[in-house]
């Protein structure tokens, strides 16, 4: 099955992102192939290319984590664990491309510059072109037409939060990743009043919710419930809990699937926000 976030294959689910830097990779590797025949390499050079190759997914990645955390300072210091969780996809793309590139180069230093050359360029433009389809599919969505009752027992539908920046989370008091990111979501309504934030529960009734955010003194402006899962089957996304972030003409910006840290949402809301940042 194919959504939006990822490709299903039974239990196992690969995001896009993931696989279009796989695609990169496998390109590069193919690139490699090409020349190793054509400027007939010893088995050393070969050996070195495809072992930089991986060793530069490494370098990439823990430099593009290490960018944002820096950037993000002042949030991740106020709650250090938050460093390690790296299932909040909080990564800098352009530092981590930067860092694995410079390694693959340099491990490759001793090879012809056509070579090195073909192989960034190859693996620059499968990037660029997957994360614009993966925009271009964003943007073709809008709030759905969708109504859901509030706990007042009161039909609201999702087209009245147009005009202002609409977070939209999934969510049920049963998930533990879903009771984590709940303090990180109210305050993030304090924070940013110009944004609205709908939390959308799933599956459970009015009683069970109300009794959940009273337990935690959770008081958020708008709390609508999905008994049936509409939302979830509406936006292809599958799994809790799940975020849509919406900017004020009702078009979707970004998605997260699972847990959101401070550093995270606010790079979400950055988006939302401030369009022209994007």
């Amino acid at each position: 099955m194919i959504s939006s976030q990822a490709l299903h294959l039974g239990m196992f689910m690969l995001p896009w992102s993931l696989l279009i830097l796989l695609s990169g990779l496998v390109g590069v590797w193919f690139i490699g192939k090409y020349f190793k025949q054509r400027y007939q390499w010893d088995d050393s050079a070969w050996q070195c290319y495809k072992d930089s190759l991986w060793t530069a997914i490494w370098v990439g990645l823990l430099a593009a984590r290490v960018v944002f955390v820096l950037i993000n300072a002042d949030l991740y210091l106020a709650h250090p664990v938050d460093i390690l969780k790296i299932q909040d996809k909080g990564f800098n793309l352009y530092a981590g491309i930067i860092a694995g590139s410079g390694w693959f180069i340099w491990k490759n230093h001793l090879l012809k510059v056509p070579v090195l050359v073909s192989s960034f360029l190859l693996f620059i433009t499968i990037q660029f072109v997957g994360i614009n389809l993966l925009n271009h599919w964003n943007a073709q969505q809008h709030y759905p037409d969708l109504a859901f009752n509030d706990l007042k027992l009161q039909p609201q539908s999702l087209t009245q939060f147009m005009g202002k920046p609409t977070v939209v989370n999934l969510w049920a008091s049963w998930c533990p990743p879903c009771h984590r990111e709940m303090p990180v979501l109210y305050q993030a309504q304090q924070d940013y009043p110009d944004v609205q934030f709908v939390m959308l529960n799933q599956g459970e009734t009015p009683e069970a919710i109300v009794s959940y955010l009273h337990r935690y003194q959770l008081n958020f402006n708008n709390v609508l419930f999905d008994p049936y899962g509409e939302m979830p089957q509406h936006m292809n996304m599958y799994g809790l809990p799940s975020t849509l972030f919406f900017n004020a003409q009702g078009q979707l910006v970004e998605r997260h699937l699972g847990e959101l840290s401070q550093a995270m949402l606010k790079q979400y809301l950055q988006k939302i926000t401030h369009p022209s940042n994007q």
